[in-house]
């Protein structure tokens, strides 16, 4: 029997995808709680491992909170200190 490998890898496009789409659920009034219900019961679970899961709950306790902006984490993950691969530089 195959195990349940990750369809995909997770890259920062993604990331701040997540980080947009918590603060837009936060500004319409979900709480926090009910933003990670969600995301932990959708599609993400299926796609990434544990430690790609981890790092996205992280994003979207951060941006939620507003200790982190979109923009931070769009910058540190193209810094490569999120601990994804660095984004290759397009020609």
């Amino acid at each position: 029997m195959m195990g349940n490998p990750a369809v995909a890898a997770l890259d920062c496009e993604q990331l701040v995808a997540v980080a947009q789409a918590t603060v837009k659920l936060r500004d319409e009034g979900l709480s926090l709680n009910a933003v990670l219900r969600d995301f932990d019961s959708g599609e993400a679970t299926k796609k990434f491992n544990a430690q790609e899961m981890n790092l996205l709950r992280q994003t979207v306790r951060v941006c939620f909170t507003s200790e982190a902006s979109v923009y931070e984490i769009a910058e540190s993950c193209k810094a490569g200190e999120l601990g994804l691969p660095k984004p290759k530089s397009k020609p």
